[in-house]
């Protein structure tokens, strides 16, 4: 690493900090912090083309990747085990499980015909990638907006819960099987990719054990680097593991936020809030900043072919959630059904993330990156406040 190689990153942080000063100011519009460090990314590859060299940019790629793998630790963290479990004595039509499922599969199959459509318009786009993204969700805004409204913790806040961790959850597993066979095929080594649901028990059963022995308690338990050192070696055993069956890594980062989840760790845990203040302050905004700063704005605009995606892939983004969640009118009632359906359409991480596996793979041109980015821009921004509009309004 030359001499200046770390002035971009301390532009980053210096930037990250005056937009965090400015969001804080921000009382009356809420914009996700994710997407303002898009917006800084954009603006910094735009207006500061001079201050950065390539030679220097090039380590931040891998800043970022680990970025990328922190933030699915943290979401895999926000899964609450028990709106996965069957509920007895609850009629089908009040289960958010079988709901969420239902919903899960009406969009799976509008976003295969949509896929198919959009392939038979662009031949060297693959379908099953656009079904992936399309399928994508995002619970980092999900989660907030059902809380800010109040309504997480009643039966309808919990079928929208739901349906986006199944949302995210199987997409997640689907994107890192297909990511991890497209090239090579479906052979043993990706096969092995499902040692990682047993080992996942193993861990929470072998953690389980060491916690009630005294070597926890002197020296986890007091400990808060260790115990620190302790979840980043899990961590890491995923990631070597995910390497190893050729599986996208982001699934055994996923997987190990699932695992810590399993511990019920509270939204103000001591612990927990160490992990998000490292992930949200320190290591994530650099993934999204950097995924903005290799969005070349003035490519996009001087791109006819980008352009015409942005309003053919938006529709289809809200057609795949809003029509499934359209059916449960009955028994929702048609205006709460329509907010849900608009609130499930916000997407930021995972279809970016889907974007930049599907350019990897050679499946999706650099057209429809860009303009998966301008999607998850526009839906995160206007799908929010469509929902807490439509939700605050009197019945």
């Amino acid at each position: 690493m030359g001499q200046g190689a770390l002035i971009p990153l301390f532009w980053f942080y210096l930037s990250i900090f005056f937009v965090q000063i400015l969001l804080s100011r921000m009382k009356g519009i809420r914009i996700p912090s994710i997407l303002a460090y898009l917006f800084l990314g954009i603006l910094l590859s735009y207006y500061g083309k001079g201050l950065f060299h390539q030679e220097q940019m090039k380590w931040l790629d891998g800043l970022s990747e680990f970025g990328l793998y922190y933030l699915m630790f943290l979401s895999g963290m926000e899964i609450d085990l028990k709106s996965l479990r069957f509920q007895k004595g609850v009629k089908i039509r009040q289960n958010p499980l079988i709901i969420g499922l239902l919903v899960f599969a009406g969009s799976a199959l509008l976003a295969f015909l949509l896929g198919t459509r959009i392939h038979q318009i662009d031949p060297s786009i693959k379908s099953w990638m656009i079904m992936l993204i399309l399928l994508t969700t995002s619970l980092g805004i999900v989660m907030p907006v059902l809380r800010e409204t109040g309504v997480i913790k009643s039966q309808y806040g919990q079928l929208l819960l739901t349906s986006a961790i199944l949302a995210d959850l199987i997409t997640m597993i689907m994107l890192s099987i297909i990511g991890g066979s497209y090239h090579t095929g479906f052979t043993w080594r990706q096969a092995s990719a499902g040692l990682l649901l047993p080992l996942t028990v193993i861990i929470y059963q072998a953690i389980l054990r060491l916690r009630k022995t005294s070597f926890w308690h002197k020296e986890f338990h007091k400990n808060s680097v260790f115990r620190l050192q302790g979840l980043l070696a899990v961590l890491g055993l995923y990631g070597i593991i995910t390497d190893m069956t050729g599986s996208e890594a982001i699934l055994g980062s996923f997987l190990a936020g699932f695992l810590l989840a399993s511990f019920h760790l509270h939204d103000h845990h001591p612990f927990k809030e160490q992990l998000e203040g490292i992930g949200y302050g320190l290591i994530i905004p650099i993934f999204f900043v950097m995924v903005g700063f290799r969005f070349n704005i003035s490519e996009f605009v001087r791109s006819p072919e980008a352009l015409g995606w942005v309003p053919l892939l938006l529709s289809t983004a809200y057609i795949v959630k809003v029509l499934p969640m359209m059916c449960l009118g009955p028994i929702l009632g048609m205006r709460r059904a329509l907010a849900g359906g608009f609130l499930l359409s916000s997407r930021m991480t995972l279809i970016v993330v889907a974007a930049s596996i599907g350019i990897r793979l050679g499946v999706i041109n650099k057209g429809i990156q860009d303009a998966v980015i301008v999607v998850a821009i526009i839906s995160s921004l206007l799908s929010p406040m469509i929902f807490s509009m439509s939700i605050n309004e009197p019945s």
